[in-house]
């Protein structure tokens, strides 16, 4: 636990510094491209925000073009593909790739977040450290776990957070052991942020006025949660629509995106982008030039639009703009408090899309460093996803993606199980000896508790029963044995002409029991000494193996 834990606040360390270069080589072209606060595309002439989303989309499609298809791949589904089929293995290229084409997307103003690339990243470095550290499988999920986490806290400056991120969308399930890891690189990943980028305050809630609840305030949440779920539906069932076209090349997929970012930049600018500053812009009191509704329906669809045609972005940021939208929406109706009312469809709408509760709650109280919405945001948050359940069906959209390409977002109890578990509970210790060991070593094996010798002979391994041995040297009272040689006048046996032994396969220690059973499947082998990491040598055997399962079941 002591290493997880200093792997973990280096995976932490590692992230705040990835996550904050990442924010620069978006922040700083955006600078000098808007001249003024990132985000806020509707502040350039109109030729300017058609050019920039225009000319992303052109280089996006040209990169996908040249790259090979396997680095096509990015984004939050495929880290949980990787967690769940290849344990955890995610390739530097697909991060790399990830990194650069999310950042040419948003400084376009395409309608995506830097969220999902974000967890992306963080991924990527926490597989990359437990793999160079050499860790067993729940090893490599924990410090997968920590870079998502980090990465998340780090972008969002939201500790607590991120780590609710990790186990309600990643692993879908909380995970006990793993929590202090995980924390540790939550929490030196915010450090990090805020040393390196400063306080990331987002939104101006201010004070909130006081909560009182009454009849009025009810109906007006219901409105709100009936609103969340109307445009959650939207924004899943377009993306559900869209994976159909996958198979469209890319350059007409992007330059659909194209054309559709360039008419919201002409006829409605404040959908560009991750949205930000229209929701900030709303909660200073500005008033917007456009209709609330359909700025709240475009950036729904756009976005939907944008990711389900394949642009590498992430899906967690606009969602919380479009909900915190909706929620002024709701309080202008019911003329309610608008900063109440945006954290709450900001919560619900997080919630609702990615089926994350408590990672909703938590973000907004971090963002907006105020708990006064604590119960009406729980109203809205467990309604809307039991909405979302009960009348469209809909899981995360993560793992509608997944299910789509007929992968499963989980895996079963039993490989879980196998998982969590090195070899060294089925292994049992052997004594490894020269091939011509001398008699009285030899005889000194009869004070052993070991039962199985191993030697190498011709390029092979052996294993043979140490009680063989020990009957072998009770016939030297018949006379001399085949097996009896003197080296140097010294009687040395010789263990390959002793008895018949067993030539079995040597393999480096697997990172689970889960991969020691599928080699096993896969060979049809009884037996197999492994090589431990301490460059030790055991037996691990199928019925060992069988027998541990039976027990533990």
């Amino acid at each position: 636990m002591l290493i997880l834990a200093l792997l973990g606040a280096l995976c932490g360390l590692l992230s705040g510094l990835l996550m904050a270069f990442f924010y620069a080589a978006i922040y700083l072209p955006a600078r000098y491209i808007i001249g003024t606060d990132f985000d806020t595309f509707e502040s350039l002439p109109v030729e300017w925000r058609v050019g920039l989303s225009l000319l992303a989309c052109i280089v996006l499609a040209l990169v996908f073009t040249l790259l090979p298809s396997r680095l096509h791949k990015v984004g939050v589904p495929y880290v949980v593909e990787r967690l769940n089929y290849h344990n955890g293995n995610l390739p530097l290229w697909n991060g790399v790739v990830q990194f650069f084409t999310a950042a040419i997307g948003l400084i376009g103003g395409l309608s995506i977040g830097k969220e999902g690339p974000a967890v992306h990243l963080g991924a990527t470095l926490g597989g990359y450290l437990a793999e160079k550290a050499k860790l067993p499988q729940y090893g490599v999920e924990t410090l997968l776990a920590c870079g998502v986490a980090g990465a998340i806290s780090a972008i969002f400056q939201t500790p607590l957070a991120g780590v609710l991120f990790a186990f309600e969308v990643i692993f879908l399930e909380y995970r006990q052991r793993y929590v202090l890891p995980v924390l540790l690189s939550s929490v030196v990943a915010t450090l990090v942020s805020h040393y390196l980028i400063g306080p990331l305050d987002i939104f101006s809630i201010g004070d909130l006025s006081l909560v009182v609840f009454s009849t009025d305030l009810f109906f007006a949440c219901f409105a709100l949660v009936v609103l969340i779920v109307l445009l959650s539906a939207l924004f899943l069932h377009t993306q559900k629509a869209l994976w159909r076209l996958s198979g469209l090349s890319v350059w007409v997929r992007f330059m659909s995106v194209a054309i559709a970012t360039s008419l919201a930049a002409v006829y409605l600018p404040e959908a560009l982008g991750s949205g930000y500053s229209s929701l900030t812009h709303l909660l200073s009191g500005d008033v917007i030039l456009y209709s609330l509704f359909l700025l709240i329906v475009v950036k729904t669809a756009l976005t939907a639009f944008t990711i389900g045609l394949g642009i590498p972005g992430g899906m967690i940021g606009p969602t919380f703009i479009i909900g915190g939208l909706a929620g002024v929406q709701i309080a202008l109706i019911f003329d309610n408090d608008v900063a109440l009312f945006a954290l709450l469809g900001m919560a619900a709408m997080m919630a609702a899309c990615f089926q994350a509760p408590l990672t909703a709650l938590v973000a907004i109280i971090e963002m907006t460093h105020s708990s006064e919405a604590i119960i009406p945001a729980l109203f809205v948050v467990v309604l809307a996803c039991l909405l979302m359940r009960v009348f469209f069906h809909q899981e995360s959209v993560f793992v509608e993606r997944l299910s789509y390409i007929g992968m499963s977002s989980t895996i079963s109890p039993f490989q879980r199980y196998l998982r969590h578990h090195t070899v060294k509970p089925v292994s049992e210790d052997i004594v490894l000896l020269p091939a011509r060991v001398p008699l009285e070593q030899a005889k000194n094996l009869a004070s052993s508790m070991v039962d199985y010798i191993a030697f190498e002979s011709d390029g092979d391994w052996h294993l043979v029963h140490r009680i063989s041995v020990l009957d072998a040297l009770q016939t030297l009272d018949l006379g001399p044995q085949l097996w009896l040689v003197f080296i140097d006048d010294i009687a040395v046996m010789d263990l390959s002409l002793t008895l018949a032994s067993n030539i079995v396969p040597l393999i480096d220690e697997p990172s689970s029991l889960e991969s020691m059973w599928h080699w096993f499947q896969k060979t049809d082998s009884v037996e197999v000494l492994v090589a431990l990491s301490d460059s030790s040598f055991r037996r691990v055997s199928r019925h060992r193996l069988d027998q541990f399962l039976l027990k533990s079941d």
